[in-house]
């Protein structure tokens, strides 16, 4: 699986988290200070450094020399439940996303796991994997297609804070980003003769197809039941109405289903440019959930429309989401 670094200055904390990685077929290698991490990260190069975000251990400054070290290894900062601003710190020095305890299992694996698939996806742009691939479809596929919509599982919760510090970043630094709702249609009638293995199989394939349909920056991942989300970071309306095409020509090949089609929701934020718009200037506040929620309503649409369409929320929808 991946091999996981963690930063962790209390024993016990450190012994909870570690049963919970090995659980999962993690490797993990333990260390109490940053000096430590510094020097494990130089020698090996994790998938994944879990750290302490403050206290003994100031993982901050740990991911401050991280990144000043030229490694590019995701940073996952880890907070107590009082602190409020966790999402705002953790981008601020440099990490990839924040957790805030208690630290649940299945946050802390779903976390890691959906690092991984994206690392494995950006080191590997030109693999042109298979329908259907283990590396990038393996960790997401057995919890997420059970979350139903709108739900706050600790999958989806973590999706939304991993998110939510790409979404802050294209405000601040003005870039395009884009949100797309992806559904088989008719999948229940579609699947209703597959066995339970079969129908696990063909939503694997599905989320094989969506992610070699993609670009190594991209994420897809499961949502619930038959529905995918794929966030496109640094894509204007132009480019994800393309992907949006793309990948729903690219589902009528989904080989374990009767012949079918998919319908595709667009959400995209585009931020103004002009003047107080370099990285120095306030940060505008947008909204995931809105995005979703927009991205969601045009994915109805569309199969409302008869499927097999890409449908495209407008701005005003966006904006009276506030």
């Amino acid at each position: 699986m991946a091999f996981v670094l963690l930063a962790e200055p209390a024993a016990p904390v450190a012994g909870v988290l570690r049963r919970y990685l090995e659980g999962a077929g993690h490797e993990v290698a333990w260390v109490a200070s940053v000096d430590e991490a510094l020097r494990a990260a130089r020698e090996r190069p994790p998938s994944v450094l879990l750290a302490s975000g403050t206290g003994a251990l100031d993982g901050e400054a740990l991911c401050r020399g991280v990144r000043a070290q030229g490694l590019t290894a995701p940073v996952l900062l880890m907070y107590p439940p009082d602190e409020e601003h966790a999402d705002e710190r953790a981008l601020q020095s440099g990490a990839d996303g924040s957790l805030v305890g208690p630290l649940k299992r299945a946050t802390v694996l779903t976390c890691v796991s959906l690092l991984v698939q994206r690392e494995e996806a950006r080191r590997a742009p030109q693999a042109a994997p298979a329908p259907v691939t283990p590396a990038p479809v393996e960790p997401p596929a057995p919890r997420a297609p059970q979350v139903p919509v709108g739900a706050t599982s600790a999958d989806f919760e973590f999706l939304k804070r991993l998110m939510f510090m790409e979404v802050k970043r294209s405000r601040r630094y003005r870039y395009p980003i884009a949100l797309l709702m992806v559904e088989l249609d008719r999948f229940q009638e579609r699947a209703s003769s597959l066995a339970p293995a079969a129908r696990k199989g063909a939503l694997a394939e599905t989320l094989g197809l969506l992610v070699a349909g993609v670009r190594d920056i991209d994420v897809a991942v499961p949502f619930a039941d038959s529905r995918f989300v794929v966030f496109l970071p640094h894509t204007p309306r132009s480019g994800a109405r393309v992907v949006a095409e793309r990948l729903r020509e690219k589902l009528k090949g989904v080989t374990s289903l009767p012949a079918g089609t998919a319908s595709v929701g667009v959400s995209v934020s585009e931020p103004p440019a002009g003047k107080g718009a370099g990285p120095g200037a306030p940060v505008q506040q947008i909204s995931f959930g809105g995005m979703l929620k927009d991205a969601g309503d045009a994915l109805r649409r569309a199969q409302a429309a008869g499927g097999d369409w890409v449908e495209v929320a407008s701005d005003a929808s966006r904006n009276q989401d506030g």
